[in-house]
């Protein structure tokens, strides 16, 4: 079976299947060191009340027990959100993250993404 192949259930045996409906561009794992990523291109989010559009690596494991799992964009795409990371090195390319804690690695991958997006679009500071 391929990896953009469908099961019965109607999701990719992947398991990326929600996310891609999000993205315009690849979605697909990588690895990088210890860490597990999903590369998310053209990823398409909610912030504020506005719809922006920018390439993003969720990592599954990041190493810190506060913080299992953490979101990178492209760039700082604003919203009610402390951004204090900038300039990420992770895949050849460099990242922003913005503080948002306690996103288990046991969800599946879309709630992860979902959990880490849902600040962004919130009217409230996180």
């Amino acid at each position: 079976m391929s990896i953009n192949s469908v099961e019965e259930g109607g999701e990719p045996p992947d398991g990326l299947g929600q996310i891609r409906e999000l993205c315009s561009g690849e979605v697909s794992f990588k690895t990088e060191g210890w860490r597990n990523l999903i590369f998310m291109g053209q990823l398409r989010l909610w912030v504020g009340n506005q719809v922006r559009v920018t390439d993003a690596v969720l990592c599954l494991n990041h190493n810190n027990p506060t913080y299992p799992t953490k979101l990178y964009m492209a760039e700082n795409v604003g919203g009610p959100v402390n951004w204090n990371e900038t300039n990420v090195p992770l895949l050849g390319r460099y990242w922003h993250s913005f503080s948002w804690r306690d996103v288990s690695s046991a969800l599946p991958y879309h709630e992860i993404l979902a959990a880490h997006l849902a600040p962004l679009a919130s009217d409230k500071a996180a």
